[in-house]
């Protein structure tokens, strides 16, 4: 449980990964021992450039499922729906100071479903969107290619300046990203699994890491309410759970088993929720919602039907997702065109920015 107060707002959101370079689930390097064994490999070596089989909605793609490695260590089989929280400021979004607004984590019930709204084309010319976030101090998005285009956005779509380049430390292969609202700050992470902290509107690089841990192609990044990553292992179908500073594994748990979803490709905070939208994008496109410890809130299902957690739109192939805490949508980006979907919550819009900050 968490309760807020003050003038403290927050984000959500969070990156995944197209099929770009993800051919290859060889273990990423860097600091912190393995707890897992990576999948099998699916090519005969690293892909650094994306594939391109889906550009024309073609259904073939050469994405090769990544081989299950065994169970959880993570208790990943409990189910439920955690309490939420709502701003009582009387928003229905934007971000910014709330005032003196006292969040109730339960007030309301978390959102178990998003409805197709609207799309618009980003005009990123890098038309592999990969990552993307939401800066709930600035009231904008980020939205990023995996080849390292980046456009600033405003909630409604509307470009907020030129396409810019994102920084050398964070590429190649940018699979993921979201933001930090305690240190005001982006986070983005590459298929080698190396964090990147950068300033959140120009993206110039304040630290990098490479993180371990047995992690085979990162593919998306979420911060927790309790202030932890949660990274998209998609080389072994695991949500890894790290504390903020990288250095440490707090958790970890198979979403194929524990949920179903195979090719663990995106991961997002829903926004007044402790929980996760969780996505695929290959084998099928798919997505569910997941408490922390993995435990399946809302069932697997294919992405853009009438079953929940993401109804209508259809997207060809979901990447990019992230959620805005000011009016509780979802944006889902198209791995292969320079698109965006708008999803709007079935609970109704409502600013939660005031209630994310890790307690």
């Amino acid at each position: 449980m968490w309760t807020c107060r003050g003038t403290i707002v927050a984000l959500v959101l969070v990156g995944c990964g197209d099929d770009g370079g993800r051919g290859d689930s060889n273990t990423s390097s860097g600091v912190g021992a393995s707890t897992s064994a990576a999948a099998s490999s699916s090519s005969g070596g690293e892909t650094t450039t994306p594939t391109t089989a889906m550009a024309t909605g073609d259904a073939s793609d050469s994405e090769v499922s990544p081989t299950n490695t065994g169970a959880a260590t993570t208790d990943g089989t409990s189910a439920g729906t955690s309490t939420g929280v709502v701003s009582t400021g009387g928003e229905s979004s934007g971000g910014g100071s709330s005032g003196g607004v006292v969040c109730d984590p339960n007030e309301v019930e978390d959102t178990l479903a998003f409805t197709y709204v609207s799309q618009f084309d980003t005009g990123i010319p890098d038309m592999v969107l990969q990552a993307s976030y939401y800066n709930s101090d600035a009231d904008e998005v980020m939205i990023m290619s995996f080849s390292g285009k980046a456009r600033r956005f405003q909630v409604d779509g509307t470009p907020l300046g030129d396409v810019f380049d994102v920084p050398a430390q964070a590429l190649p292969k940018l699979d993921g990203a979201t933001y930090d609202p305690v240190g005001k700050v982006g986070l983005l992470i590459n298929q080698d699994c190396v964090l990147t902290e950068v300033e959140a509107q120009t993206l110039a690089v304040l630290k990098s890491q490479p993180l371990g841990f047995g992690m085979s192609v990162c593919a998306g990044l979420a911060l927790g309410l309790d202030g932890n990553l949660y990274i998209a292992s998609y080389g072994t179908d695991e949500m890894v759970t790290l504390s903020r500073d990288g250095l440490k594994e707090v958790g970890r748990v198979n979403v194929l088993q524990a949920a179903g979803l195979d090719g663990f490709d995106g991961i997002a905070l829903i926004a007044g929720s402790e929980n996760f939208l969780i996505m695929s994008t290959s084998p099928k496109t798919q997505a569910a919602i997941v408490n922390p410890a993995g435990g399946v809130v809302v069932a697997t299902s294919d992405l853009g039907q009438a079953a929940p957690p993401m109804i209508g739109g259809m997207p060809m192939l979901p990447d990019a997702v992230l959620t805005l805490c000011g009016n509780g949508h979802a944006w889902v980006c198209e791995a292969y065109k320079a698109t965006c979907f708008d999803y709007a919550p079935e609970d109704g819009d409502k600013n939660a920015c005031a209630c994310l900050i890790p307690q």
